[in-house]
């Protein structure tokens, strides 16, 4: 059967395993957050975009609406 000290390592990486678990979905969490702000702002940035248009002498400029 199982010594004392066999049983206590069993726990210890048993709880090693369950922090390392729960500290990788907080990542995943933290990073999801981050990634859903980008994609908010990157949007926002897109609304802002306006088209050119190529001038007679070849230079591109906002187009006039």
């Amino acid at each position: 059967m199982f010594n004392p000290v066999k049983l206590i390592i069993l726990i210890l990486v048993g709880l090693a395993v369950w922090y390392g678990y729960r500290a990788i979905k907080r990542e995943i969490g933290r990073v999801r957050a981050q990634l859903r702000k980008a994609e908010e702002e990157k949007r926002g940035a897109e609304a802002k975009i306006q088209p050119l248009e190529k001038d007679a002498d070849g230079v591109y400029r906002v187009k006039d609406d």
